[in-house]
């Protein structure tokens, strides 16, 4: 093999390698994105005018809450 062509294999190995890495990080970005959505969706709302309701302030106080299982509307516990 010629020094051209094991250039040309480096160069398309780590872009496939680059590739991958992209398209985890956007399913990891993903994921975060609908952590976050459902956390602020399970909180409390303020039930009277004037009363103030405190979010997380950062993605660290999102992930360090326990998850709760779902309830399964199911007998057999599958999901519907």
């Amino acid at each position: 093999m010629s020094a051209l062509q094991q250039r040309i294999a480096a160069v398309s190995n780590t872009t496939a390698n680059l590739l991958a890495q992209l398209r985890e990080l956007d399913l990891l970005r993903e994921r975060v994105r609908k952590a976050q959505l459902s956390v602020i969706k399970r909180e409390p709302r303020p039930k009277r005018r004037g009363e103030e309701h405190q979010y997380p302030a950062s993605l660290a106080e999102l992930t360090e809450r326990p998850r709760q299982p779902r309830p399964t509307s199911r007998v057999d516990g599958r999901k519907p």
